[in-house]
């Protein structure tokens, strides 16, 4: 269904938005030019003041068009300020050049275009339109001196064009600076937003491995019994503990031996589902959460880990160096705690390693 302002578009929505407050200004331009005409200050025919509003109403259109079928996304400033800026100050020019007696008033029009800019434009920007409009409205008082010297006042005209001059200039600098601070408030926000998610992928992560921590593991187990005990498919854990890690160490060095680490982490990872989760418990122990709901097809996940990881060659590590992994199943039973699913899958590796290592054993729930 088509819509005035879309819906999927967060940012050209804000942007037709802003181009709707543009256009009830011009609204309000319209209605005080009306005023003007019917109160006989304004020196020009009504057919000019129709095409005027009829012109006005067109270019209102264009820009809707522009921002509704997504043209503007073109552009490097997608939000159009400084030709949206540009055309209402030529409106201005034509409203003030016929204003007559109220042309000083009139020129108070100009706060309001220069107050759209205040959030988009840089400082030379917002210089670059205030030259244009004092050079435009220079070439106002001429032609008023030339073609109306009956209603010219050189030295009321000097100050108008001065006065609008400094006005001008000044909201130039004001408006740049706020953007300027704009600007800065956003980099913070998304400099705090980057650090933010920094702190939490150090908080939930391990540092050597970077793979997910105790810590976290823990919250997600939880998380996978309570959805579990809600009747959703179970799932199975594996306790993995590297086989004479302690030997890797004293062998080669603590520097080897975070390698070593870092590579069977890696290992697994590469060998689990997006759905798993993999943690490092502590030391060299590993924990793997897989979301299988049959025991079947988690037994068949560990024992591939088991196999990959023994065939394992390391860098800067003889060529015959291999190291192995003892890894205990536990699949998860409704209502059990998670240190009691913990504790069987724990019974399990212990007599994975009593049974010679580099194996896969698994631990049945305690019968009821």
């Amino acid at each position: 269904m088509w819509q005035l302002i879309p819906k999927d578009d967060p940012a050209q929505a804000v942007r037709i938005r802003r181009f709707s407050m543009a256009a009830a200004s011009y609204t309000m331009w319209v209605m005080l030019v009306l005023y003007c005409y019917i109160e006989g200050l304004f020196n020009v025919s009504a057919r000019a003041i129709c095409l005027c509003f009829i012109l006005v109403a067109l270019v209102n259109a264009v820009f809707y068009v522009i921002f509704r079928t997504g043209f503007n996304k073109r552009f490097k400033e997608a939000s159009l300020t400084m030709p949206q800026m540009i055309t209402a100050s030529l409106f201005c020019i034509w409203v003030i050049y016929y204003a007559d007696s109220t042309r000083g008033v009139m020129l108070l029009v100009y706060l309001v275009v220069f107050t759209f800019g205040v959030f988009r434009l840089r400082i030379r920007q917002f210089l670059f339109l205030t030259l244009l409009v004092l050079g435009i409205y220079g070439g106002v008082i001429l032609a008023l001196a030339k073609f109306h010297p009956e209603k010219f006042n050189p030295q009321l005209e000097l100050l108008t064009w001065v006065v609008l001059a400094a006005v001008l200039f000044w909201f130039s600098m004001v408006g740049g600076y706020i953007n300027l601070l704009r600007a800065n408030v956003v980099k913070i926000n998304g400099d705090l937003s980057k650090a933010m998610a920094t702190i939490e992928q150090l908080a939930i992560h391990d540092e050597l491995t970077q793979v997910y921590n105790r810590r976290h593991i823990f919250n997600v187990m939880q998380r996978e019994k309570s959805l579990a005990d809600r009747g959703n498919p179970s799932f199975s854990i594996c306790m993995i503990d590297l086989d004479h890690f302690k030997r890797v160490n004293d062998s080669f060095g603590h520097m080897m031996g975070d390698m070593v680490l870092k590579t069977i982490a890696q290992t697994i990872q590469n060998n689990i589902r997006q759905a798993d989760y993999l943690a490092r418990y502590g030391g060299e122990e590993f924990i793997v959460i897989l979301a299988y709901p049959d025991i079947g097809d988690a037994l068949v996940c560990a024992e591939r880990i088991r196999y990959v990881c023994s065939a394992l060659s390391y860098p800067n590590l003889p060529e015959s160096f291999h190291i192995t992994i003892s890894t205990g199943v536990a699949h998860y039973q409704p209502v059990e705690s998670v240190d009691e699913l913990i504790q069987r899958a724990d019974t399990a590796l212990y007599r994975a390693k009593a049974n010679g290592r580099n194996s896969v054993e698994y631990q049945p729930p305690l019968a009821s």
